[in-house]
This record gives C-alpha cells, sequence and structure tokens, in this order.
C-alpha cells in the first residue's frame, strides 16, 4: 500500500510494509532535492539519503531493465 500527498512545492509518496515487519518508507520530492527516509527506532530519527531529481528519475528506469550497465540521456 502507499499513499501520494502533494503540499504546496513538496510531493511525498510513503510506501506502507503490509505486514508491519518494516518502518514505512518516504520519498519527499522537490524541483531540486528528492529524500528518501525511514524512520530509525534506535537512533529516534529519520535516516535519510538525498539525490538529485535526475538521479531519481534514473533509479526509476532502472526499476524495470535488466542487469547491466546504463547511461540516460
Amino acid at each position: 500500500m502507499f499513499t501520494i500527498e502533494m503540499i504546496h512545492d513538496e510531493t511525498t509518496v510513503t510506501i506502507l510494509d503490509d505486514y508491519s515487519y518494516n518502518e514505512d518508507v518516504q520519498f519527499v520530492i522537490f524541483d531540486d532535492v528528492v529524500y528518501i527516509r525511514q524512520w530509525n527506532d534506535e537512533i529516534e530519527n529519520f535516516d535519510i539519503i538525498s539525490m538529485s531529481p535526475e538521479m531519481f528519475y534514473e533509479f526509476c528506469k532502472a526499476l524495470n531493465l535488466p542487469v547491466g550497465a546504463y547511461r540516460t540521456k
């Protein structure tokens, strides 16, 4: 299950674990940066990865490709 929320210049996609084994994963998307975050109980804060929108686009493209090395244009 997932949700999509749009507030001003931010889009947040939240992926929920249907079996409650893992914390939710959120993709917080802005025009100039994309954050992937997941709650970490040990540090009582989010683990966060940041990337450019171009990197996020390449990640999305990679999900549908076989093993190999690719260059996007």
